[in-house]
């Protein structure tokens, strides 16, 4: 069996080096609000797992991006943005999640759109 340290230093071989802002601010986005959104309603777990998987998505097209450099790839992102902003939306309308929640979600979503958009920009102009 091993020790915590030797299981502390097999974690930090393996664990990702994220050198990738964009990809560092949507992990950070992805938890806050994974950990929020896990107590909703059961009758609103269809919402809740396209909520979930709508990060994901965002977060793999962020590296795909990041790999393969394809625009259409970063242009997926923002279409991920706006979906996962449409669920959250709904999630406010439908009483689930507070006004201040919601717009605590759509600033980050905000960041990550401008982030996306100038990273857009910039690949077109090369």
């Amino acid at each position: 069996m091993m020790n915590k340290a030797e299981l502390d230093k097999m974690y930090e071989n393996v664990k990702i080096k994220e050198n990738l802002i964009i990809a560092r601010v949507a992990r950070k986005t992805i938890r806050y609000i994974e950990k929020n959104i896990i107590n909703f309603p059961k009758e609103y777990n269809v919402l809740r797992d396209n909520i979930i998987a709508s990060c994901y998505d965002i977060l793999k097209c962020i590296y795909r991006a990041n790999i393969l450099q394809e625009i259409n790839d970063k242009k997926e992102i923002i279409i991920n943005i706006c979906m996962l902003n449409f669920y959250l939306e709904e999630a406010y309308l439908k009483k689930i999640i507070s006004k201040r929640k919601f717009e605590i979600y759509v600033n980050h979503l905000i960041g990550l759109d401008k982030m996306t958009r100038s990273w857009l920009k910039y690949e077109k102009s090369e």
